[in-house]
C-alpha cells in the first residue's frame, strides 16, 4: 500500500501541486540566513530591545497588510497578488539586508517585509481553494517536508560564516536569497492558474474602488465572530505566531550570548530539527491520523512547553555544557512542531469560510497581527532584564494553548473522529 503522504504528492494536481514543488526554492534561501538573522542585526550595533522592536514594526505591517490583503486578492486575482507581493516582500528586503550599512537599513526592510500577509493571503488560496479537504493535512505536511529539507542546505552557511566571518557571510546569503526567491515567484505565477472563486471575486470587484471593496468587510464581521471555528482558529494562529516571533528572533541570542555558542553552530539545530520532522511527517504522522487534530495537538503543545523549560530551566541549578541544552530543546520542539503546527494549520484552513477565503482570512490575520504587534518589544525588552525571559513567555503562552485545545469541542469535531 503506498505510503499517505506519496499518494498525496501523486494526487495533487494545479495550483496545490505548484505550491508544494516550488516551495524549496524560498525554503532553502530562507534557512540558509535565518538562522543568523538576528546576530547579523546585533553586529551592525542594534540591541536587544531594538531588535524586538523591529519585529514589532513587521508585525505592524502585517497587521495593516493583512487590512488589504482579502480586498487586493480579489481585485487583482490570486495569480498577481502572489507575484507583485512576494517581489515587495521578500525579494526587496533581501536586498536591503544584503547591503546593510546600518540599524536604518533593518527598520526599511521590516517595512516591505511586513507587506507577505497579503501574498500569504492569495498564496493560501491558490494552495487550498481547489484541494481537496481530505488532503489538507498532507498538504500542509508536504510544504514542511519543502522546508524541513531545504534546511539540509545550510551547511553551506555555516562553512560560509566560519571561513569569511558573519557580516560578509549573511550578505552573500542574503543576495543568493534574492535570486533563488525571485526564481520561485515567477515560476509560481507562470504555472499557476486562477481559482474559480479568484475569477469570480475579479469579475465582481470589477471597476468597484479598493475603499468600496474594504467597505464590504461590515457585512463579513457578524459571520466572522459568530463562527466557533474562526474564533478558535484565530486564538491558536495568534499564539502560534507569538511563540514563533519569540524563538525566531531571541534563539539565536540567546545561544550565542548567554549560552556563549559560537555563531557557526548556529546551523547545526535547524538540521536537526528538520531530520526529526521528516521522520516524524512520515513515519509517525500517517498512524495519528485515527486521532483526529485535538490528541496530537495536546501532546505537541506539551512537548513545546517542556523544551522551552529545558533550554532556561536547568542553568539556574546545574553547570551543563553549553551544546547540550539547545540540542535537547531542539529535539522536543521538532516532535512538538511536527504534532502541533501542521494541525494548527488545517484547523486554520477548515474554519475559513470557503466561498470568502481571503476576505475572512484578511480580517482573522487583523486581528491577530493586531493582538501580537506588542509581543515583539515585550519580547525584547524582557530579554534585556534576562535572555532566559523571552522563554519563560513562550511557556506561559503555550499553557494557555494547551488549555484552549483541551476544552475546545470545535477542534473535536474539526478532525477525523477520536
Amino acid at each position: 500500500m503506498p505510503h499517505p503522504m506519496i499518494s498525496t504528492l501523486k494526487e495533487l494536481k494545479g495550483n496545490p501541486r505548484i505550491a508544494v514543488l516550488t516551495e524549496p526554492l524560498w525554503g532553502i534561501p530562507h534557512f540558509l540566513y535565518i538562522p543568523f538573522a538576528s546576530v547579523y542585526m546585533a553586529a551592525f550595533g542594534l540591541s536587544d530591545a531594538r531588535i524586538g522592536l523591529i519585529a514589532s514594526l513587521v508585525m505592524l505591517v502585517r497587521a495593516a497588510s493583512a487590512a488589504l490583503s482579502g480586498a487586493v486578492t480579489d481585485k487583482l486575482g490570486r495569480r498577481m497578488t502572489t507575484l507583485v507581493f512576494d517581489v515587495l516582500s521578500w525579494s526587496v528586503p533581501c536586498l536591503l539586508w544584503a547591503t546593510a550599512q546600518g540599524p536604518q537599513a533593518f527598520f526599511v526592510a521590516a517595512l516591505f517585509n511586513g507587506m507577505w500577509e497579503i501574498t500569504n493571503n492569495s498564496w493560501s488560496c491558490l494552495l487550498v481553494e481547489e484541494a481537496e479537504k481530505r488532503l489538507l493535512v498532507h498538504i500542509y505536511s508536504w510544504i514542511y517536508v519543502g522546508a524541513c529539507v531545504s534546511v539540509f542546505f545550510a551547511p553551506i552557511a555555516g562553512l560560509l560564516v566560519s571561513g569569511i566571518g558573519l557580516v560578509t557571510a549573511v550578505r552573500i546569503l542574503y543576495a543568493f536569497s534574492f535570486v533563488l526567491m525571485t526564481l520561485k515567484f515567477i515560476i509560481m505565477y507562470l504555472y499557476s492558474t486562477e481559482t474559480q472563486i479568484g475569477k469570480q471575486r475579479m469579475e465582481e470587484t470589477r471597476g468597484v474602488p479598493l475603499l468600496s471593496v474594504l467597505a464590504e468587510y461590515r457585512g463579513l464581521l457578524p459571520r466572522f465572530f459568530h463562527s466557533k471555528e474562526m474564533m478558535t482558529a484565530m486564538i491558536l494562529a495568534i499564539l502560534f505566531t507569538i511563540t514563533g516571533t519569540v524563538t525566531e528572533s531571541f534563539f539565536g541570542i540567546y545561544a550565542t550570548r548567554t549560552l556563549l555558542l559560537p555563531e557557526g553552530t548556529l546551523i547545526v539545530f535547524p538540521m536537526i530539527r528538520s531530520t526529526i520532522m521528516l521522520l516524524f511527517l512520515f513515519i509517525v504522522q500517517p498512524r495519528l491520523e485515527k486521532f483526529g487534530f485535538r490528541k496530537p495537538m495536546l501532546i505537541g503543545v506539551a512537548l513545546f512547553i517542556v523544551g522551552n523549560a529545558v533550554l532556561i530551566v536547568p542553568p539556574l541549578f546545574i553547570s551543563v555544557n553549553a551544546l547540550v541544552l539547545p540540542v535537547v530543546y531542539t529535539v522536543i520542539q521538532s516532535c512538538a512542531l511536527a504534532l502541533a503546527t501542521v494541525r494548527k494549520d488545517a484547523i486554520v484552513a477548515l474554519s475559513l469560510q470557503h466561498e470568502e477565503r481571503a476576505r475572512m482570512t484578511s480580517i482573522m490575520t487583523v486581528f491577530m497581527l493586531s493582538l501580537t504587534t506588542p509581543f515583539g518589544s515585550l519580547a525584547g525588552a524582557l530579554s534585556e532584564i534576562n535572555r532566559s525571559l523571552p522563554f519563560a513567555l513562550n511557556i506561559l503562552l503555550f499553557a494557555i494553548v494547551f488549555a484552549v485545545v483541551f476544552f475546545s469541542g470545535t477542534i473535536k469535531t474539526m478532525g477525523q473522529t477520536e
